[in-house]
């Protein structure tokens, strides 16, 4: 894969690696995905988009909820 970087976001990778917290280019790009998963992507966050999903899959429809006899039988 093949990314040309410009403006603040090559400023900005560019500025990882002089400071030493990446060797290259590539490695910083990792290091802001892995922190955008940490920062945003919790398994709270997660769980919160499932959730909503499922309730929405409900709304439609697309989805039934079981009584609690319907679950455990007769």
């Amino acid at each position: 894969m093949n990314v040309i970087l410009r403006g603040k976001t090559k400023e900005t990778l560019e500025l990882m690696v002089k400071a030493g917290y990446a060797n290259t280019l590539s490695e910083a790009i990792r290091l802001a995905i892995i922190n955008f998963k940490n920062e945003h992507l919790t398994e709270e966050e997660l769980m919160n988009k499932a959730i909503n999903k499922i309730d929405q899959e409900i709304k439609e429809g697309k989805r039934k909820l079981l009584t609690k006899d319907d679950a455990l039988g007769e």
